[in-house]
C-alpha cells in the first residue's frame, strides 16, 4: 500500500487485463452473416434449413454473452484501503470491511488462479493473471496482473491463515 506525506494510506485500485475484442467482433459478424443468409433465403421463397435459425440463435446468444463479459471486464475494479475492500464489475458491488471476510478460497487454473472471497452476507470472485499461449507465444492475458498482491493483501489484512488443501486448491480462514 502507498502512503501520502502524512503517513495516511492511499486507496489502491486494481483493474484486470482487458482481452482483445476480436472474438466479440467475429461473433457479431457471424450473427449478421447468418441473419442475412436467413433473410435472403426467406425473401427468395427458398426453403430455410432448420440449422440456419438454430445457428442464428446460438450465435446471437454467444455474441451477447461475449459482449457482456467484455463490458463487465471494462467495468471491474478492486479497491483497497485501511478499512475495507470494494469489488465492482458493472453489475454488482461488494464492499467488505476486513474483519467481515471469513474465508478466501484459491483454485489454480490453466489461465491463472480463481480467488473467491467470502463474508457472511456477500462474496466476490476474481482471477489472478493468466496468459493464453500458443506454441509458447503469449496470445493474450487475462485476470488481474497484480492478482497475487491482491490475494496477499486480502489474507493479511483480514487476519486469515491457511487452513487446508482441497484437491488442487486451498483456502484461508479465521484461526
Amino acid at each position: 500500500m502507498q502512503q501520502d506525506n502524512a503517513g495516511n494510506e492511499i486507496q489502491r485500485e486494481y483493474r484486470p487485463e482487458l482481452i482483445p475484442r476480436r472474438g466479440e467482433a467475429i461473433a457479431w459478424i457471424g450473427v449478421v452473416l447468418t441473419g442475412a443468409t436467413w433473410a435472403v433465403l426467406a425473401f427468395s421463397s427458398r426453403q430455410v434449413v432448420i440449422m440456419i435459425p438454430v445457428l442464428f440463435i446460438l450465435l446471437i446468444f454467444s455474441a451477447f454473452i461475449i459482449s457482456l463479459g467484455n463490458w463487465m471486464d471494462r467495468h471491474t475494479v478492486i479497491r483497497m484501503d485501511d478499512g475495507e475492500v470494494e469489488y465492482r464489475n458493472g453489475l454488482r458491488q461488494v464492499r467488505l470491511r476486513w474483519m467481515e471476510i471469513r474465508e478466501v478460497r484459491v483454485q489454480p487454473g490453466k489461465w491463472g488462479k480463481k480467488v473467491q472471497v467470502y463474508a457472511d452476507s456477500s462474496y466476490f470472485t476474481f482471477h489472478t493473471l493468466g496468459e493464453v499461449r500458443l506454441r509458447e507465444n503469449v496470445k493474450g492475458r487475462m485476470g488481474f496482473e497484480q492478482g497475487e498482491e491482491i490475494l496477499r493483501q486480502l489474507v493479511l489484512r483480514s487476519g486469515l491463515e491457511i487452513v487446508e488443501q482441497q484437491g488442487d486448491g486451498y483456502y484461508y480462514a479465521r484461526p
